[in-house]
C-alpha cells in the first residue's frame, strides 16, 4: 500500500484513512500541522493514489488489508483517524482487533450504511454509479460531487483542490468503494469498543448528519466523545 508521511519516527503515531472521494493527499495539511509531535501515515486505500487495486467487496476486506499493512510496518498503538468510508474501516479494525489502537477519531461517518428503508440505500448507490455508467469521467463528476458535500460558503480553492483529488481516482477503485458499503453494520459492536473515540460531525452534513453520530455515541457512553 502507498502512503505519505513525515520523517519523524516516534512512538506517537497517527494513521489517516481517507473517504470514497479522497486519497492520502487529503491529509497533507494535517501532516504539516502534527509532524513535529507525531509519526504520521496517510494511506491510499487499494486502488487509490499509489496503491494497487485489489478485489475488495466489503468494509471488512478493506479493514483487513489496512490492518495487515500496518502490522507489516510494525505500527503499534496508533491513533486511527478515518473520514467517511475511512471511519467505517477504522470501526471495523478496532472492533476486530481489540488493543491494537490507542484511540480513534471518526469524522463524518456512521456505524451502519443506510436505513431500514432499502430504497434509500439503492438510491445512494445508483446516484453515484449512474454518471459513470453513462460514460462520464471522474473529472466530469468531481466538481458536482464535491459541491454536494460542502456548504455554499466553502472556498473555491478548497472545492478545486478536493475536485482534483477526486478526479485522480480510477473508476474501478471508486465503484469498488461505493459497493463495499452495502450491508455494513457495526452498531451491535459499538458497546464493546474499549478505547477513547472522538466523533466529529458537521452541522450541515446530510450524508453523515450530527444526529447519526450522536446516536453512535449513545451506543457507548463510556468511550465516545463528541
Amino acid at each position: 500500500m502507498h502512503f505519505i508521511s513525515n520523517s519523524k519516527k516516534c512512538n506517537k503515531i497517527l494513521v489517516f484513512i481517507h473517504g470514497i472521494a479522497s486519497t492520502s493527499a487529503t491529509f497533507s495539511e494535517q501532516i504539516e500541522i502534527f509532524k513535529e509531535d507525531y509519526y504520521i501515515l496517510s494511506i491510499d486505500l487499494p486502488g487509490y493514489g499509489g496503491s494497487k487495486l485489489l478485489e475488495i467487496n466489503n468494509i471488512k476486506n478493506y479493514a483487513d488489508t489496512v490492518y495487515k499493512f500496518l502490522l507489516s510496518k510494525k505500527i503499534k498503538k496508533p491513533i486511527l483517524i478515518g473520514h467517511s468510508l475511512g471511519g467505517m474501516i477504522v470501526q471495523q479494525i478496532i472492533a476486530d482487533h481489540k488493543g491494537f489502537a490507542e484511540a480513534a477519531v471518526l469524522i463524518a461517518t456512521t456505524a451502519k450504511f443506510g436505513s431500514k428503508d432499502l430504497s434509500w440505500q439503492n438510491k445512494f448507490i445508483n446516484s453515484r454509479l449512474k454518471p459513470l455508467e453513462d460514460g462520464k469521467s471522474m473529472k466530469e463528476i468531481s466538481v458536482t460531487a464535491i459541491k454536494n458535500i460542502t456548504v455554499p460558503s466553502t472556498s473555491k480553492h478548497l472545492i478545486s483542490t478536493a475536485s482534483k483529488i477526486m478526479a485522480s481516482i480510477s473508476k474501478e477503485a471508486y465503484k469498488s468503494a461505493i459497493l463495499s458499503l452495502i450491508n455494513f453494520d457495526l452498531r451491535h459492536k459499538l458497546n464493546n469498543i474499549n478505547i477513547p473515540i472522538l466523533l466529529i460531525s458537521g452541522d450541515n452534513d446530510k450524508q453523515a448528519p450530527a444526529k447519526t453520530m450522536l446516536s453512535m455515541s449513545k451506543k457507548n457512553t463510556r468511550n465516545f466523545m463528541k
